[in-house]
């Protein structure tokens, strides 16, 4: 009997350079018909993503590929990272491809110290009418006290910026109710376990513990807070997982989710589109004077994303093409996993931005750049397909 054809998605992190995902999946969509040889519109037996993937993975399994480009294109093109997050230390505002630090000391001074102006207007009020030395020994005290409140403040201050407008977004976009015949799969990892959760759409307990996963999955840590509490539903039970936070930071390519869901799936052939928003390369840069905001992108998307990622997809294509290799030579030979199951190869594609093209920091958006990036996005899934086109049956 004749294996039924199937397409799997998989889209990694990489910040607002998820633009260049949505660049390539809009060539794919484009293209449908010469890409996989049917005629029916886009459409993706399997989607799974983290971070940015999360984002764009989750609206497009619910077929909102026009509003996924009216986010992108409209909004945050239009108005930059402001679509997304706020800061009292990032400028916003900016208009460079770099982060550029920003230091609201007024609203600084009131999230360490909330009491601040209180004391402060206290003491210009009264503070003229005591002596010289009064007035010395009321402001030690006062100094004390600012000292005391940014001890006390400090360690509560978890993020850098706030994903505020985000979060609203995703209540508004979000639900899981229009994910028809495509397997959603979100990544996150709770900071308190350590654990990297891997979840189905409909596997969440709850709509608002879904746009919670999503939410989880695009937040960086340092840039923004891990988000609290998320439900959902394993063959052992609901978990309940606590701060949970972006999940590229423990599986920027969430292929093996993918691997696993097909492998449950053997009446079924699969082909596999990965797109990466990161080269795969890290560029040298002189980071002697930026930011911590800068310092965290760079950490986490353009050193630790990478190697994450270089890893994994090395890792599959090396034992796909064994697999292939075994398959064409003797099908008597059969590759096993440590679960003592069966392996079998994949028609596979990777789309990943060109080394020697510069993207910008992935926590910057402006017009241009999202211009930039999903361009080369279209380019670069150009490239992969017609350098290999999936063999239809």
């Amino acid at each position: 009997m004749k294996k039924k054809n199937k397409i799997a998605l998989v889209l990694s992190g990489g910040g607002f350079n998820g633009a260049f995902q949505l660049g390539a999946i809009n060539y794919i969509n484009e293209n449908w018909k010469k890409i996989t040889g049917s005629n029916q519109p886009m459409k993706f037996d399997i989607i799974a993503g983290v971070s940015t993937g999360a984002l764009n993975g989750s609206m497009l399994a619910m077929g909102k590929l026009d509003l996924l480009n009216d986010l992108w294109i409209h909004q945050i093109g239009k108005n930059g990272v402001t679509e997304i997050y706020t800061s009292d230390f990032i400028d916003t505002s900016s208009k460079s491809d770099k982060v550029q630090l920003k230091l609201d000391l007024k609203s600084a001074a009131k999230k360490l110290i909330p009491e601040l102006d209180i004391k402060l207007n206290f003491f210009k009020k009264l503070g003229l009418i005591f002596s010289k030395n009064k007035r010395k020994q009321i402001m030690k005290e006062l100094l004390k006290d600012i000292e005391s409140g940014i001890k006390n403040s400090l360690p509560k201050i978890r993020s850098i910026a706030d994903n505020t407008p985000l979060k609203k977004k995703l209540e508004k976009y979000l639900d899981r109710s229009q994910i028809r015949d495509t397997d959603f799969i979100c990544g996150f990892v709770s900071l308190d376990s350590g654990k990297y959760h891997s979840v189905m759409h409909n596997d969440f307990s709850s709509e608002k513990d879904f746009i919670n996963g999503v939410l989880a999955s695009t937040a960086i840590p340092m840039i923004w807070n891990p988000v609290d509490s998320i439900r959902f539903i394993t063959e052992n039970g609901t978990i309940n997982s606590l701060s949970n936070v972006d999940g590229g930071v423990r599986n920027v390519s969430p292929l093996g989710d993918v691997i696993k869901l097909i492998n449950k799936d053997p009446e079924s052939h699969y082909k596999i589109i990965i797109i990466n928003c990161n080269s795969g390369e890290a560029k040298k840069k002189n980071f002697a004077k930026k930011s911590i905001a800068a310092i965290a992108a760079r950490s986490l998307y353009e050193i630790a994303v990478t190697e994450i990622f270089n890893n994994d997809v090395d890792h599959f294509v090396k034992i796909n093409n064994l697999i292939k290799q075994a398959e064409a030579w003797d099908n008597e030979i059969v590759f096993y996993s440590n679960n003592k199951e069966a392996l079998k190869s994949f028609d596979a594609v990777i789309i990943n931005p060109h080394k020697d093209i510069e993207m910008g920091s992935s926590l910057v958006a402006n017009k241009q750049l999202i211009n930039h990036r999903m361009l080369h996005g279209a380019e670069m899934a150009r490239i992969a397909f017609e350098n290999n086109l999936f063999h239809n049956e």
